[in-house]
């Protein structure tokens, strides 16, 4: 990473306008993995300077990296809590994948605080903070990709505009298992449920109807309603969308998405995606192994958290699950094998069958 290297942190609205939070970072990320949220974490862990600077100061569209950036070449969409940041993960295990897991300032310019801003203005901040984002951290980074948050959905449209390459992936789950995950443990989003105007916001209503909402259920609204835009977007163009199931993990990394994406690990890239698809996906550091808790959260489901569900999410996502079976899932790429210029591979292949074999077990 160059000296000086400033990270987009945050995208803000002041009284001074729209603004964008720089941190400062300069050296390698401190485990050694070249990804936005390590060095990120990095920086603030070290406390390096920010700075604050409007989104219109023509200097930061300015200079000779911005204009190196890469496209954003794949997004990773879910609906919270399904495995997005297990793919994340593993898709970071490639040396030529430079992978942002839901950086805030993108969520910032897709969640509901920007909703007020013209959509044209919302273009320019996202293409502008994507091609920030999009510097390449290594020499060998050649592909870009975003995980981002379930908010944001209704703003794809914008998002496709400015990254018209994108190719894009959905992360899906039991919904009731989702629901108990956030209910649990409650998400950075549902602080939106505090301020009337965002609440709205994020549930695409007017504030009175969702004036005397609990949290819990504005929590299982909020998912329906990712739900449900991914459900009709998907339906509209599903040839342009690769959905993966919770089940399938973390084998469909690799026999499904990195096919689709148009990639070909090298065999010790299938090693750490092995390596990382034995940990939990979340914290930092040393991680636990990861242990299957989808039938554990099932079976802690309170009435009135299944009656959420059904209310809210059940219809979408099986509109989603409909839409999944009808996607083929072999010999489907339809992107050409860029990364290896090896036709065959027999020592990839046998690490693959091991990594699926192995792995597909833990997670079903």
């Amino acid at each position: 990473m160059t000296a000086g290297w400033e990270l987009p942190e945050r995208a803000l609205i002041t009284r001074d306008g729209r603004r964008l939070r720089l941190r400062s970072a300069s050296s390698r990320p401190a485990d050694g993995r070249w990804s936005f949220r390590a060095a990120l974490h990095q920086a603030r862990d070290a406390d390096a300077p920010f700075r604050d600077v409007s989104l219109e100061d023509p200097s930061l569209a300015a200079g000779p990296s911005l204009a190196a950036s890469l496209p954003l070449t794949a997004g990773i969409f879910h609906a919270s809590r399904c495995g997005s940041t297990l793919v994340a993960n593993m898709l970071g295990g490639i040396g030529g994948v430079q992978i942002a897991d839901e950086p805030e300032a993108l969520l910032d310019l897709m969640g509901p605080f920007w909703t007020p801003v013209p959509a044209g203005v919302r273009q320019d901040d996202l293409r502008l903070v994507l091609a920030l984002l999009g510097r390449p951290m290594t020499p060998e980074a050649r592909h870009f990709m975003v995980k981002f948050s379930c908010i944001g959905l209704d703003r794809l449209g914008e998002l496709e505009m400015v990254a018209p390459r994108m190719r894009k992936v959905f992360v899906m789950r039991d919904p009731l298992e989702i629901l108990v995950s956030n209910l649990r443990r409650r998400p950075g989003w549902s602080l939106s449920f505090h301020n009337p105007m965002r609440r709205a916001f994020s549930l695409g209503m007017r504030p009175t109807a969702a004036a005397d909402m609990a949290m819990e259920t504005f929590i299982a609204a909020v998912l329906g309603r990712a739900l449900s835009l991914a459900a009709d977007r998907i339906a509209a163009a599903p040839a342009e969308w690769l959905l993966v199931d919770h089940a399938e993990l973390p084998g469909a990394v690799i026999d499904r998405i990195l096919p689709w994406l148009g990639i070909r690990p090298q065999p010790e890239e299938i090693l750490e995606m092995e390596r990382e698809a034995r940990l939990y996906s979340k914290g930092r550091g040393d991680r636990k192994v990861f242990v299957p808790d989808g039938e554990r959260k099932r079976r802690e489901a309170s009435a009135a958290e299944m009656a959420l569900c059904e209310r809210w999410m059940r219809e979408p996502h099986d509109r989603l699950r409909t839409l999944w079976r009808m996607q083929p899932r072999s010999g489907t790429s339809p992107h050409p094998q860029v990364d290896n210029p090896q036709v065959d591979n027999p020592e990839a292949d046998n690490l693959k069958a091991h990594a699926l074999q192995t792995h597909r077990r833990g997670y079903r």
